[in-house]
């Protein structure tokens, strides 16, 4: 090649290289201002729509390391407490800003739901593990009161591996449900002195049957206690007699409904498969968070779809007093808890 060839050669490579260059600088100031929007993503419809804080509860992950983030409350210190199956540390304590204020329990490699019980005045932690089968109820400092494991229900399973609980719901008597969500879809009812009084459910195709009862609630809205089921293999909620007696079911078709949180007459549903969905006192669906608005036909609700960069895998929420939404994410890369920050008219 000649030496002019070889000018010529460079001087147009330059320009090339040059001219490369611009698509791919405005490529990344797009993708940065993609990504700002991300992290200021609003999510939600009507009354009910929120911003996205995806860094709320970040952490040093060399000192609070989480695997699958399962369970989320509040106590009454005002603390809000995540459960992680990471037995480093199974219970994270954060203020409502987000800072780290302590951590605790080692116990439970498979913990799955946390719920906290108003006993004369102090609070009472609920710990499911669905990993070695037992629900454990504890003190805050984290001393075990007691315990239950599957000898409990050992007279209506042949087969105790068929037995992997999910979640607890309890009243004011005392009495207490296990849902078996994990095992056979049964539901257990204990009295005060954790004795097996009934069980229901079961995989099957009457309607009074589950599939998966991820969750169980006491849903005293209406001003008579019921016990509320994420049926989630089926996409449905169902509301039971104390009793056991189905009373009543709602379709969430494209849902996989796995945890309640109440607000007011309102409920938050933690959908598996991204959303987040919010049902006003008759039960109606006012808002996706997470996905597309909500659509009736002739007093039916359509499929709903998920759409959304920020929830993957939502396992369970809180809502607090001022409305906001709390998402512990399971099978999420190992991310902590985000915060939905509820947008006032």
């Amino acid at each position: 090649m000649s030496l002019l060839s070889r000018r010529s050669f460079l001087s147009g490579l330059a320009t090339v290289s040059a001219s490369a260059l611009i698509p791919v600088s405005k490529s990344r100031a797009a993708e940065q201002v993609n990504t700002d929007i991300k992290h200021e993503e609003i999510l939600g419809q009507g009354d009910f729509q929120y911003r996205v804080n995806r860094y709320w509860g970040r952490l040093d992950r060399s000192e609070h390391p989480v695997n699958d983030c399962h369970g989320i409350i509040e106590d009454k210190e005002g603390r809000i407490l995540l459960l992680t199956n990471n037995t480093q540390n199974n219970i994270i304590a954060y203020s409502k800003q987000g800072e780290y204020l302590s951590s605790w329990e080692h116990r439970f490699p498979a913990a799955h739901a946390l719920r906290i019980e108003n006993y004369k005045g102090s609070d009472r932690y609920w710990i499911t593990d669905h990993g070695i089968c037992t629900i454990a109820q504890c003190e805050p400092d984290g001393t075990e009161i007691r315990r239950i494991g599957p000898d409990a229900v050992a007279s209506k399973y042949p087969d105790l591996s068929k037995y992997h609980p999910t979640n607890v719901a309890f009243m004011p008597e005392g009495d207490f449900y296990v849902s078996d969500g994990y095992g056979s879809s049964y539901v257990h009812h204990f009295d005060p002195n954790w004795k097996l009084i009934s069980t229901f459910g079961g995989i099957g195709k009457n309607p009074s049957n589950l599939k998966t009862p991820h969750s169980v609630w006491i849903d005293t809205r209406s001003g008579k206690p019921s016990l509320l089921i994420c049926d989630r293999g089926n996409a449905k909620l169902k509301w039971f007699s104390l009793s056991g007696e189905l009373e009543n079911t709602i379709s969430l078709p494209g849902a996989e409904p796995s945890n309640i949180s109440p607000f007011g007459d309102f409920l938050a549903i933690t959908s598996l498969n991204g959303m987040i969905l919010i049902l006003d006192k008759s039960n109606t669906l006012v808002s996706v968070v997470g996905g597309e608005a909500p659509v009736y036909k002739e007093g039916k609700l359509q499929t709903l779809t998920p759409y959304n960069y920020t929830l993957t895998h939502p396992h369970d929420v809180y809502i607090d007093s001022r409305g906001d939404l709390y998402i512990a994410q399971w099978n999420s890369y190992k991310t902590y808890p985000i915060k939905l920050e509820r947008l006032k008219a």
